[in-house]
Formats: structure tokens, sequence, C-alpha cells
């Protein structure tokens, strides 16, 4: 029997010629039927995975917010937890110019469960109570949840409302804000909602909270400050990298000066400004250090007007720096408006009006012509030497000022944090449905 008598007798014995139309249907549409159902089912198992997946990994949903009746903006930093699971931190903050209350009295909560669909149901995890934080003047705010046993996972559903309001916003805004919400306490209250899952992996683990006592300080050093402490460590390490080249170049130019002659005219070492005549950096870079850390170090005896003497590779911001720069007797406020009143550092000035003297006691700059052939190579070292003193010189002020300023400015916002945090922690604080 050949392949084409086969395939008749096949068809025939189950149906599918063309003698048994609605039976062959019904065979087709059964495999049909058969094979959706697999993809449904292969498609609702996966959707059923994917949220068990983003509950047991995912910890931020709202990454951003809006107050509904005054209309500020403001951003979730993050969820952190302790190592046990049963401490959770929201903390949020707003932009340097909202104007919010910093008094954490005037601030309540509400606590929902939620499903990864954001839809409300029962906080699962039993007895959490709750802690209202204002870091200072910062615009930094948070939540501290506790429960008796490791959070479970779950999408919470945290509504935080501020009893007073500081701005008053337009009815268009109000509007805009209650359609948003989806909730009518939000066009009669201040407030705010976000949603997160402590209970996942992907929640941040810090040390503030397996503290026995909760230090605003240290949290918000941790969250808020120690990224931006890093960045700005690491501009200082870079810019005595670049110093250190300034210096390079002005020795290496230096040395030009005593082997370049023209017809036995040579020049003589120009008086160097004493701001930068004997400073050294030493130490290694991180590329250079064996264990990848850098050493880098300036050595000067003279800080520029308006500088900071400030030894940061020995310290860190939270126990911080301005104890070692602020004189005994002087508060800070006032040490960094003395500062800010010194004189411009005349530095520049004073490499501009160097006088080069040839080896005749003639002036290269005042006596010679820039077109002059003939004293083109001694010109060329004069330019070269004067630029590398600028440059080091520019590269000073900015490690001195601007830079070590950034991390003063971080040691003044803890110590902001430490002098003005305020707490609401009473039972009334936050309603949680169980």
């Amino acid at each position: 029997m050949g392949i084409k008598d086969k395939a008749l007798a096949f068809s025939r014995k189950f149906k599918l010629d063309s003698h048994h139309a609605i039976e062959r249907f019904g065979v087709f549409f059964g495999a049909f039927a058969v094979t959706g159902a697999i993809v449904i089912g292969a498609s609702g198992a996966s959707a059923y995975q994917a949220g068990r997946d983003s509950l047991s990994q995912t910890a931020l949903y709202t990454s951003d917010f809006k107050t509904s009746k005054t209309n500020l903006d403001g951003s979730v930093d993050g969820v952190y937890t302790n190592k046990s699971g049963n401490k959770a931190l929201v903390m949020m903050h707003f932009g340097p110019t909202a104007q919010i209350s910093y008094n954490a009295a005037d601030y309540k909560a509400f606590l929902l469960g939620s499903n990864t669909s954001l839809k409300s149901e029962p906080v699962s995890t039993s007895g959490v109570s709750g802690s209202f934080y204002a870091f200072g003047s910062t615009g930094y705010v948070g939540v501290l949840l506790n429960a008796e046993r490791p959070f479970h996972r779950q999408v919470l559903n945290l509504t935080v409302r501020a009893n007073a309001e500081l701005t008053t916003p337009g009815a268009e805004q109000r509007q805009s804000s209650d359609k948003l919400a989806g909730d009518e306490t939000f066009s009669k209250y201040d407030q705010w909602r976000v949603f997160f899952n402590p209970g996942a992996s992907g929640a941040q683990k810090i040390g503030a909270l397996d503290a026995t006592t909760f230090d605003p300080a240290q949290a918000y050093y941790e969250v808020a400050l120690k990224e931006k402490e890093t960045e700005a460590r690491n501009a200082l390490d870079q810019k005595l990298v670049e110093m250190r080249a300034n210096l390079t170049q002005i020795r290496s130019y230096t040395s030009d000066l005593q082997t370049t002659k023209i017809d036995g005219l040579f020049l003589r070492p120009p008086i160097v400004p004493a701001l930068i005549a004997a400073d050294k950096i030493t130490g290694f870079s991180a590329a250079e250090a064996k264990n990848g850390i850098s050493t880098l170090s300036l050595q000067t005896k003279y800080v520029v007007p308006g500088g900071f003497d400030l030894n940061w590779r020995a310290g860190n911001v939270y126990d911080g720096y301005l104890d070692a720069v602020v004189p005994a007797g002087q508060s800070y406020a006032q040490f960094f408006t003395k500062k800010r009143d010194e004189n411009p550092d005349p530095t520049s000035q004073q490499i501009s009006g160097m006088q080069w003297i040839l080896s005749d006691g003639t002036s290269l700059a005042k006596d010679y012509q820039s077109s002059d052939v003939t004293m083109r190579p001694l010109m060329n070292i004069m330019n070269n030497l004067s630029q590398a003193y600028q440059n080091y010189s520019r590269n000073k002020s900015l490690y001195e000022t601007d830079l070590s300023l950034d991390l003063l400015r971080l040691d003044v916002g803890l110590r902001d944090v430490q002098s003005n945090s305020t707490i609401r922690d009473d039972m009334g604080f936050l309603t949680a449905l169980h």
C-alpha cells in the first residue's frame, strides 16, 4: 500500500474524508479547544508566577507622588528594612522649596493591604504599628512601621495625611488631584499615597533599623547622604590627581629653564606665589595603590582665602567634620559667614604678574616680542610654566573651596536633622486595616 492509500485509509477510519464533514469539524474544533485551553492555562500560570515573582522581589511600586490639595511634588527614596524583616521605613522627600510642615504632629497615616492589581484588601501582617518622622527642615519625611513578626510579602497601601496646609492651591489643581486619587478623602484632606512591599527581597537593609533605638540622623545619613558623600569624596580625590599632574608639569618646565638657552641667555626661575610655592601631593591614587584605595593628600602651608583646611579622608559626614575645622567658641554659622567674606584669592593675578627675567637682566615678557623667532624656545617655556601655575592655582582653589564645601554642607544638613527632627509615635498616628 502506497503513502496515498495509507492517507485515505486513515481519513476514512477517523471520519476525516469528504463524506464525514460534520465529524471532521468536531475533531478540528475539539483540537482547537484543547489547544486554546492549554494556551490559556499556560498564560494564567505565567501571569500567576509573574505575580508571585513581583511579590517576592519588588519592594517599591511608587516612585513619586503629588499631594492632593496643595499639589506638591514628592519622591519616594525607597523601602528600607532591618535584618529581621519586622521593621520597615518608607523614606520620602519634597523639593527644597516645598512649603510643608516640619512638625511630625501635623501628619497621620492609614495603612491598607493591596493585591498585585493595587486593589485594597486587609493587611496580612499582624500587629503593625507606625510612627512619623520629619527630618529637620530638609524636606525629608518617613513612616516607620513595626510588626510583631517579619512582614508578609504583600503590597501595602499607605496614605499620609497632612493636617496643616501651608499653601493654597487653585480649584483647577484640586480637581485634577481628586481625579487621580480616586478617593473622596483626597478632595477633603491634603494627602498622598504610596504602594510598597516591605516583605520583598528588593527592600534595602540599613543599620539604623537594627539599632535598639531608632536614630533619625543615622537613617537620614544612610538613605540621603551616604551616596552624596561618596560623590563628594570622589570629586575631591579626582581633583588631587589633577593637582598632582599640575605639579609634575611645573617641575618639568622648571627644569627646562636650566637647560634651554638662546645664544647663552636663559630664563631665571620666577618668584612663585607663597600660596602654592611649597605645596606637595603625597600618597598614591586608587589606580596606583595595591589595594585600590587612594591615599592622595595635599600638603600645604597656605589655604586659599575662603577655603577650608579639611582632612576629609580621615573622617566621614556621620561622625562630623565641622568640629575639626570650626574654631573653638565660634558657631559653624559664624564660621561660614567669615569664610564667605574673606578677600578673593590673589594667586591668579600674582601668576599673571610674574617677572620673567633673563640671565642678562632683561625681561623676556617686556623687552622681546612674542613674534621674535629667535626667542621662541624661551617664550614657550615661559608660557607653559605660567599656564601650569595657573592650572594648579585654579584646581587648588576649587579643591579647598567648592569641593570641600560640598562635603561640609552635608555635615550641616545632618546637624539640622540631629537638632530639629520631630516624631509622632502615638497610637493615633496610624490606622491599619487588618
